[in-house]
């Protein structure tokens, strides 16, 4: 299955990232339609805030991120301070 996020450009990926992890300010409907103004479709806009609290709660590995690397996630364990496979 094709990750809904593969056509995105470095850009737009660091943009939808940034807001997920740090605009607790917007509403849903607001990031929804930040993320379509940034130039994804209306899909992966509702799928991108679907990660919010996810990118809110944590810190991730910036390559290995729950949208660039779905199958592949590494979580900031600030008991560890290491960076650790995220268990679902």
């Amino acid at each position: 299955m094709l990750n809904a996020f593969s056509p995105l450009t470095q850009s737009q990926l660091i943009y939808v990232e940034d807001q997920l992890s740090n605009n607790e300010a917007s509403s849903d409907e607001e990031l929804i339609q930040s993320f379509i103004a940034e130039g994804l479709s209306e899909e992966q806009a509702k799928s991108a805030l679907t990660y919010r609290l996810r990118y809110l709660s944590n810190i991730y590995r910036h390559d290995r991120t729950p949208i660039r690397s779905p199958k592949s996630v590494l979580r900031f364990n600030p008991h560890s301070g290491l960076f650790e496979p995220e268990q679902e």
